[in-house]
């Protein structure tokens, strides 16, 4: 039966490698041209596959390819349990801050996912990253990290501005990435600055590597995990 299973098994394997070899490229074209500049044939041709395997993965075309980008990019992987909620909301935006500097497809998905016509085209996950922000802030002030009569949801919304704004600005003005951590970092100390208790401030890590540290220890043990036994 294992023997069996070795030809499925390689199937899937190039199956998956032609996925993501197609959303990578992708991630470029998206990066470079936006959502109305790319065309379908470019991407085939960047991922160096054909029309029926592209469409075989992505049946919408552009629309499904938009809303499988955002969904494998705009992630918490990394993020860590913290002893302060508050490191927890600062750590979600550091990690990202972090990974966009590296990650063709997550600069797209960002433009993607402040497309005027996302919502109603592939979809954005401004809405669940707000209630993600909302539910650690007010967990936060829960255990008293928060002062009294700061409102949780009010905050997501500024959080979740400034940070995209910022990206994008910051982009804008340089010409590159390079100096999204350091005012990512920047940010953060400044926006909570006027909401944490005075007591917690001082604990939480602004460091500028921060979001570095934790993704590359995150990719550390994926890869030193032993595969499974699919036999």
């Amino acid at each position: 039966m294992a023997e069996h299973q070795k030809p499925r098994r390689r199937q899937s394997e190039r199956a998956k490698s032609t996925r993501q070899g197609i959303m990578s490229a992708a991630g470029l074209v998206f990066e470079e041209k936006g959502y109305e500049g790319a065309a379908i044939n470019e991407i085939i041709e960047a991922a160096g596959t054909t029309k029926g395997g592209f469409y075989f993965h992505f049946p919408g075309g552009r629309r499904d390819l938009a809303a499988a980008i955002l969904d494998s990019t705009l992630t918490r992987e990394g993020l860590q349990q913290q002893e302060l909620k508050l490191q927890e909301v600062v750590d979600t935006g550091a990690i990202l801050a972090y990974r966009i500097t590296q990650e063709a497809s997550l600069r797209a998905a960002l433009r993607l996912s402040l497309h005027k016509n996302a919502r109603d085209t592939y979809g954005t996950p401004w809405p669940k990253w707000l209630e993600i922000n909302t539910a650690q802030l007010t967990e936060a002030q829960h255990r008293g990290e928060v002062r009294a009569g700061v409102s949780p949801s009010d905050q997501a919304y500024q959080i979740a501005g400034a940070w995209a704004g910022l990206v994008l600005v910051s982009e804008a003005v340089d010409g590159h990435f390079g100096n999204v951590e350091e005012r990512v970092a920047k940010m953060y100390m400044n926006l909570l600055g006027s909401i944490a208790h005075p007591a917690t401030l001082p604990e939480i890590d602004f460091s500028t590597d921060r979001g570095r540290r934790l993704y590359t220890a995150f990719l550390d043990r994926q890869n030193s995990s032993p595969p499974s036994n699919t036999a």
